[in-house]
């Protein structure tokens, strides 16, 4: 879909070779069109806040706190301590390095060091605990710890046998087979921890291999995205960030042409605009259109070059107010989350 470029001027008066003709009414389309092209043209609203993306990007004291506990996690997470943790899963130092773990390598947190001053320093960090938490690596820590628990499930399996065989063996025959039945009934309590264990190990270590691939795509998007400044000792982040932001707007209302929200600093391809909520609230699906049909949840997009400005709608149901959004920067279909 093409962007639009509205006129940069609406031309409204009457010929001048037609001086009876009554003035030209301008129709509600018209006064629509021109408030929009207004709104292009003007320039940000200090009066109002802008509107705050999503997920923000860390501050500098945030992100150097950040950096500091992944390279102190990747300095402590060993194979020791990683075979300890599966070892010993519900110990309190097991349950605080999972917990770490979780709330240290989420996707944003991943993002944020990379993209920051030190990306270097930080993948070098988080190669290591890639290392550590790979599939071959959890493998090679699970393995012992299998093997101690297939060898302690068969041996009680062997004790409880030999048992029942004496106990058979001494007691009258017609007994025998209620003692049978009885001896499959009950539950074996050293065999159910056993089975709880392995399956707590089976979650535990997929959940940490999970985490390594996490981290490893993290680190490979980075490097693909930015190969040159890779290469370069003194990489710093561009002015504005790397950080995808996406703003999300939940309902018709809360931007609208007389009253519209402002998103600073869009950067086209990277941050996404979601408008899934406003189709949810229209209870039908979002198309971007170039010329208004009259159906409502229809988008358009209007663009001035000059301004490097975006101006984004959504069409309402009849008698409703239409979702306008001012944009500073180009936004494009493929910035669409609808």
């Amino acid at each position: 879909m093409s962007t639009i470029h509205l006129p940069s001027r609406l031309h409204s008066e009457t010929p001048l070779s037609r001086p009876h003709a009554p003035p030209a009414l301008h129709s509600s389309a018209d006064t629509h069109a021109a408030a929009l092209q207004a709104l292009l043209e003007s320039g940000p609203n200090s009066a109002r806040a802008p509107k705050l993306p999503d997920n923000p990007a860390p501050l500098p004291a945030q992100r150097a706190a950040m950096e500091r506990e992944i390279n102190a996690l990747g300095a402590q997470l060993g194979r020791k301590m990683v075979e300890g943790m599966l070892r010993n899963p519900d110990t309190a130092e097991s349950q605080a390095y999972f917990n770490k773990i979780d709330t240290l390598l989420t996707p944003d947190t991943l993002k944020g060091v990379l993209n920051g001053p030190n990306p270097k320093a930080c993948t070098k960090a988080l190669t290591l605990i890639e290392t550590q938490l790979n599939k071959n690596a959890i493998n090679s820590a699970l393995t012992p710890i299998e093997t101690e628990q297939v060898e302690a499930y068969r041996n009680y399996i062997d004790s409880a046998m030999f048992n029942l065989k004496a106990s058979l063996m001494s007691a009258p025959p017609e007994s025998r087979f209620e003692m049978v039945r009885a001896f499959s009934r009950r539950e074996h309590a050293p065999l159910t921890n056993i089975q709880h264990y392995i399956n707590t190990l089976k979650d535990k270590s997929e959940h940490l291999c999970d985490i390594a691939t996490q981290v490893r795509e993290a680190i490979g998007a980075l490097q693909f995205a930015h190969p040159e400044e890779w290469r370069k000792d003194d990489y710093r982040e561009p002015a504005g960030g790397l950080h995808a932001r996406t703003y999300s707007f939940a309902h018709m209302n809360e931007s609208t042409l007389e009253h519209p929200s402002e998103i600073r600093n869009f950067v086209t391809g990277r941050d996404k605009l979601d408008l899934s909520g406003i189709g949810r609230q229209l209870n039908k699906p979002l198309q971007c259109v170039n010329r208004l049909s009259g159906h409502s949840g229809e988008i358009q997009l209007h663009y001035s070059r000059a301004k490097n400005t975006s101006v984004v709608s959504v069409s309402a149901n009849r008698g409703q107010t239409a979702f306008v959004v001012k944009v500073f920067g180009q936004v494009k279909e493929r910035d669409l989350s609808v």
